[in-house]
């Protein structure tokens, strides 16, 4: 019998809305019907006696078994999570574009150390210039002495430190003086003196005055010491130094 009911019951289920209790049931032509009911066993055991009655069941064996489905708990609906926004991503910043690299310049060639290659280029400059004149003549061109330029040097500074522009040194006295003091030996000797801004004016300016012109070209003479100093009043202090043997 239990096995019968259990197979008649398919399920129960609670409207709560309304304050009554649903049963589904099933009838004997192989039908569902759906019974209301309030709460509380009076009103069921009407309904059971009425429907099963002419069946032969007994209703309450089927009260016994029919109890009502459990209610549905609803499930919460899951709520939407916001689709996670991209991080900014930084703008790319133009490459910085390529600067052309600077043209190695050349260094400048250094002065030379008059105490160690000779003659500076100034000196140089000016020893060419009295070799053109001589060469005008067809007069020999002198051979520069390295003892003679440093006299030269040491007499043009000293016009500088002491400021005055003579053939007489107050430190060195004349400048037959300074070559016998250093050991320079000759027949005949001669000193030109010039102050300029550069070495082409203070040639000309010394072809331009007879004394200083005789020295430059006279025949005697076979070596020269040039000392060129910057400095003075002027921007340049020559001073030029001949001997003849």
């Amino acid at each position: 019998m239990a096995a019968v009911l259990l197979g008649v019951i398919l399920f129960a289920g609670q409207a709560a809305a309304a304050g009554y209790i649903r049963y589904i049931l099933a009838t004997r032509d192989g039908g569902t019907a759906y019974v209301f009911t309030t709460h509380g066993r009076p009103g069921l055991e009407r309904l059971l006696r009425d429907l099963y009655r002419e069946a032969g069941v007994p209703w309450e064996v089927i009260l016994r078994y029919l109890r009502p489905a459990p209610r549905p708990v609803p499930v919460p609906r899951p709520e939407p999570r916001p689709e996670p926004k991209p991080e900014p991503q930084p703008e790319p910043q133009p490459e910085p574009e390529p600067q052309p690299e600077p043209e190695p310049q050349p260094k400048p060639d250094p002065e030379p150390n008059p105490e160690q290659s000779g003659m500076t280029a100034k000196e140089q400059e000016m020893l060419k210039l009295v070799n053109q004149e001589r060469a005008k003549l067809g007069l020999n061109p002198l051979e520069p002495d390295m003892e003679l330029v440093k006299l030269a040097r040491m007499k043009a500074q000293d016009m500088i430190d002491l400021g005055y522009f003579a053939h007489q040194s107050p430190t060195y006295g004349s400048p037959f003086d300074m070559m016998r003091a250093a050991g320079i030996t000759y027949r005949t000797a001669g000193e030109n003196l010039a102050g300029a801004g550069t070495v082409e004016r203070a040639h000309t300016a010394l072809m331009n005055s007879d004394g200083h012109r005789r020295n430059i070209l006279h025949p005697a003479y076979d070596h020269v010491g040039i000392g060129i100093i910057e400095g003075g009043p002027y921007g340049l202090m020559c001073v030029q130094m001949f001997t003849g043997q």
